[in-house]
């Protein structure tokens, strides 16, 4: 695991005390900005329905403070972030 120390640049302090740049890591798409579209139904007093289309910003970019999981690639260099650490309560 890690702990975001910066958020631009990105920068993730790892437990043993390395930090990792920018151009260590790969991100996923939770953990930065992306686009999602898709569409909903939408009822009219309870009542078939039409499906609508959507299109959403959504801004998942890490920030400060913020517990990561990564997983370091097979040739070392490269830490894949998967998701961030949810603390319970």
């Amino acid at each position: 695991t890690g702990v975001v120390v910066a958020e631009a640049p990105l920068c993730i302090r790892l437990e043993e005390g390395m930090e990792l740049t920018e151009e260590f890591l790969i991100l996923t798409e939770y953990v930065q900005e992306w686009e999602e579209t898709g569409r909903i139904r939408t009822w009219v007093n309870s009542e078939g329905g039409e499906w609508s289309y959507y299109r959403m910003i959504r801004d998942g970019r890490l920030k400060k403070g913020e517990a990561v999981v990564l997983l370091r690639a097979a040739d070392g260099q490269q830490y894949l972030v998967l998701g961030r650490v949810r603390k319970e309560g």
